[in-house]
């Protein structure tokens, strides 16, 4: 695709995939069956990338925008979980992970493999445009990396490897070393920063950022709003409470809290960045009622439907876009709607739960089964 086409009256079409570690395989399902519907529905069969103008994520929605957009299927990457999540999160040995969990070069390899050692972020290999997210812990801001030709930064970044920049967005603290990459400053001069997931910023839901990038001029696209001109789908890997027992808050130690931390900062971002979605956007009735059975089942003080809604109204009746959110709340309630109360939620929830892949699968296939209706949207296709 060429990024540097202008922007037009067509409708335009986003996709926003959070983080969330082997959770990836929950979005990776819905993936699967929007590709399956839109297959169908157009008689037409094209890769997601062919389908979307701009893809954005986080973390291990990273890997799945920046694999979509070199023209895999969903079912591919939803196999990259399901064959290698177990051997990238393979246990580092004791003075490693003093540091960090696991070493980073099982996921390395993989990146390569999947993504390719030498594809650049300016490649013609990229066949729509993408946003990755990260955190640059040396200059202690979020960047976004991007293969839009009319970006503030595409000069300077364009020669970046593409497996580099996932590889800085999945870097979760704890978890993953942090990813060294050296960027050109205006001189030419290379300056090595070290960067950590995306997720620890506000934008493990990347929803609002991937709206920005595609409708404010200075980021070079400037595509009209409105909801018949632009569709955000929003991936997310399950949100739930995050719960300490009873008395056990006090015997936490850094590592402990320096977990919790990374946990809650994505479980309030996706929040927040969700309620800001739902204020500009219209939904579709289907996604209206998987939003309140979600909502229903989080932890008090989250803002009800009918409170966002009141909100929502008062804000005016032009909405910015139509938006669409497809995830599920991480509980024992709402995973028995889905008849699969088996599945022990609080294993689920881990970033690194290798011994649930099978069971976030499932959760994936069910969630896509209930909240993908492509129909509702063929005339944004």
């Amino acid at each position: 695709m060429d990024t540097q086409t202008p922007p037009t009256k067509t409708r335009k079409r986003l996709l926003s995939i959070d983080g969330g570690g082997l959770a990836g395989l929950i979005p990776a399902e819905s993936l699967i069956l929007i590709e399956k519907q839109l297959d169908d529905l157009t008689e037409s069969p094209q890769p997601l990338c062919d389908r979307f103008d701009l893809i954005g994520g986080t973390s291990t929605g990273a890997i799945l925008a920046a694999g979509l957009a070199l023209g895999l299927s969903a079912k591919e990457l939803r196999d990259f979980y399901l064959n290698h999540g177990r051997e990238i999160f393979t246990r580092s040995l004791l003075p490693v992970q003093l540091w960090h969990k696991y070493p980073s070069g099982p996921l390395e390899k993989k990146l390569k493999e999947v993504l390719g050692q030498d594809t650049t972020l300016g490649s013609d290999r990229l066949r729509t445009t993408i946003l990755i997210v990260t955190k640059n812990a040396t200059a202690g801001s979020t960047w976004f990396f991007t293969n839009n030709r009319n970006g503030r930064f595409f000069q300077r970044d364009t020669a970046l490897p593409l497996w580099q920049v996932v590889r800085a967005s999945t870097a979760a603290p704890t978890y993953f070393p942090p990813q060294k990459i050296a960027i050109p400053d205006d001189t030419g001069q290379k300056q090595t920063y070290e960067f950590i997931d995306g997720g620890v910023s506000s934008y493990n839901n990347a929803s609002f950022q991937v709206f920005l990038e595609a409708t404010t001029p200075q980021y070079g696209f400037g595509w009209p709003t409105g909801t018949t001109n632009l569709l955000l789908l929003s991936l997310g890997t399950g949100y739930n409470p995050i719960t300490i027992a009873e008395g056990k808050a006090a015997d936490y130690n850094l590592l402990c809290w320096a977990r919790y931390l990374v946990k809650e900062l994505m479980a309030d971002a996706n929040l927040q960045q969700n309620m800001l979605m739902h204020l500009i956007g219209e939904r579709p009735p289907k996604a209206q009622l998987a939003a309140a059975m979600n909502l229903s089942s989080v932890q008090a003080g989250t803002p009800s439907e009918d409170a966002l809604n009141r909100v929502a109204a008062g804000l005016g009746t032009n909405k910015l876009l139509t938006y669409q959110r497809i995830t599920i709340s991480l509980t024992r309630e709402r995973l028995e709607t889905l008849g699969l109360g088996d599945i022990d939620p609080v294993k689920v929830r881990e970033l690194d739960a290798a011994d649930q892949i099978e069971n976030l699968r499932r959760i994936g296939e069910k969630v896509a089964q209930e909240q993908v209706d492509m129909k509702t949207l063929m005339h944004f296709f």
